[in-house]
C-alpha cells in the first residue's frame, strides 16, 4: 500500500493542522494509504486536537521544530513513504534541504496556508525568510496552495509551476450536530450578537472590529463573543475592557459559539483562506469580513454571502455594520458546501499523491 508522511510542527489549534490531520483521518481510515503522522513538538493534551485512532503518530520531542532534522531523517528513513507533506515554513525548508542533500528519495509535497510573502520585503530578516521559503518552493515536486488568490500571487514569486490549489476541509461530518450542541458557558443576550472565532493575534485584526464597536455604543444594542486565545488576549482586555465582550478562550467546538451569532465578523488583515469563515458561510450566517489577501474575497465569492470591507479601514468597517441587513440563517447550495467536504478535499490529495507515484 502507498506510504505518506506528513510533518507538522505541532497538533495544536492552527488551521494547517485541523486540516491535515482530518485528511489524514479520512485518507486512514478509508484504508487509501498508511499515513505516518510526525510531530515535532509534543503539547499538553488540552492545546492539542483530537485526531483519528486509525492515523500512527510519531513524536520527536523538540523544544523548537528546527532542532528535529535528524530525528525526521530517521523516521523517513525507518518508514520509506513514497511522498512527504509538509506545511508551515520550518518543515517546508527542513524537508527541501533533506531531499537537496539527498538524503531521501521521497517526493515532496509543500503546502502553503497563509500570505506570508506579504511580508518578505519588510526588513532584512524578512527578506532572508522570503528567500528561503521561494528556494523550497521551487525545489519541491508539487506545492499546494489553499486558495487561488494565494496561488496566483506566489507565482509571480516562485519559478515551479507544478502547483496546484485544493481548499481546506471545512466541513466533517458531525459538522451540523456540532453546530447545534447546547452552549452552557454562555447565554446569548437579549442584543445583537456579533461573533468571531479567531486567534488573538495582530494579523487577525480584532482590535479593528473592537475600535469600529465604540462607533456603535449608546446607538445600537449589541455585544461581542469572541472564540480562540493568542497572545493578545490580556492586551484586548485591558485595552477594551469599556466594550461588552465576551472572551470564551480556546475550545474543542467554536462551531456552537458561531451558531449563535446574529453577525460574524472576519477582519484580518492577511490570511491563507479564513476556515471559520467558511463555517459561517456553511451555516448561512450574515457575514462582514475584510478584502484582505488572500482567501475572504474567493469565500465571499464562491458562496455569494457577505459584505467585505476594505482591510485596515476602520470607516468601511464602520459602514458596512451600518448598511448590513440582517435575515435569517440563509439555506446554502450543498454542492457549494462540498467543495469543502473532508471527502472531496481528502480525494483531491490522494488523486495528487497517486500521480506523484
Amino acid at each position: 500500500m502507498k506510504r505518506l508522511l506528513i510533518f507538522l510542527p505541532t497538533i495544536g489549534y492552527g488551521g494547517a493542522e485541523m486540516s491535515l490531520t482530518r485528511i489524514a483521518g479520512y485518507l486512514s481510515e478509508q484504508n487509501k494509504i498508511n499515513i505516518d503522522l510526525v510531530v515535532a513538538k509534543k503539547l499538553d493534551k488540552s492545546d492539542e486536537i483530537n485526531i483519528s485512532n486509525e492515523i500512527n503518530i510519531t513524536y520527536l520531542n523538540s523544544k523548537k521544530t528546527i532542532f528535529s532534522l535528524f530525528k525526521l531523517l530517521k523516521i523517513i528513513r525507518d518508514s520509506k513513504p513514497q511522498v512527504i507533506l509538509s506545511t508551515l515554513p520550518t518543515p517546508n525548508l527542513m524537508v527541501i534541504i533533506l531531499k537537496q542533500l539527498k538524503l531521501i528519495n521521497s517526493k515532496v509535497v509543500l503546502r502553503e496556508a497563509n500570505s506570508n510573502y506579504l511580508n518578505w520585503q519588510n526588513g532584512l530578516l524578512n527578506k532572508i525568510k522570503g528567500q528561503i521559503s521561494i528556494f523550497a518552493f521551487n525545489k519541491s515536486d508539487t506545492n499546494i496552495f489553499i486558495s487561488k488568490e494565494l496561488q496566483t500571487n506566489l507565482e509571480k514569486l516562485i519559478s515551479n509551476r507544478r502547483n496546484i490549489t485544493i481548499y481546506n476541509p471545512v466541513l466533517v461530518d458531525n459538522f451540523f450536530e456540532k453546530s447545534l450542541e447546547e452552549v452552557l458557558d454562555f447565554k446569548k443576550p437579549d442584543s445583537e450578537l456579533w461573533v468571531t472565532t479567531s486567534r488573538l493575534e495582530h494579523q487577525k485584526g480584532l482590535d479593528l472590529l473592537f475600535e469600529a464597536a465604540y462607533k456603535f455604543l449608546g446607538k445600537r444594542k449589541f455585544s461581542i463573543l469572541v472564540v480562540g486565545d493568542g497572545s493578545q488576549e490580556l492586551h484586548y482586555k485591558n485595552m477594551y475592557s469599556d466594550l461588552p465582550i465576551t472572551f470564551i478562550g480556546n475550545t474543542q467546538n467554536p462551531i456552537k459559539y458561531l451558531n449563535l451569532a446574529d453577525i460574524f465578523f472576519f477582519p484580518s488583515r492577511r490570511e491563507g483562506l479564513g476556515n471559520s469563515l467558511i463555517e459561517a458561510q456553511i451555516l448561512g450566517k450574515n457575514i462582514i469580513s475584510s478584502d484582505c489577501p488572500s482567501g475572504p474575497k474567493e469565500i465571499i465569492n464562491v458562496f455569494n454571502n457577505g459584505m467585505l470591507f476594505e482591510s485596515e479601514n476602520i470607516d468601511k468597517l464602520v459602514e458596512a455594520i451600518n448598511n448590513i441587513e440582517l435575515t435569517d440563517n440563509k439555506n446554502v447550495n450543498k454542492e457549494i458546501i462540498n467543495k469543502f467536504s473532508t471527502e472531496t478535499i481528502s480525494s483531491e490529495y490522494y488523486s495528487l499523491i497517486n500521480k506523484l507515484i
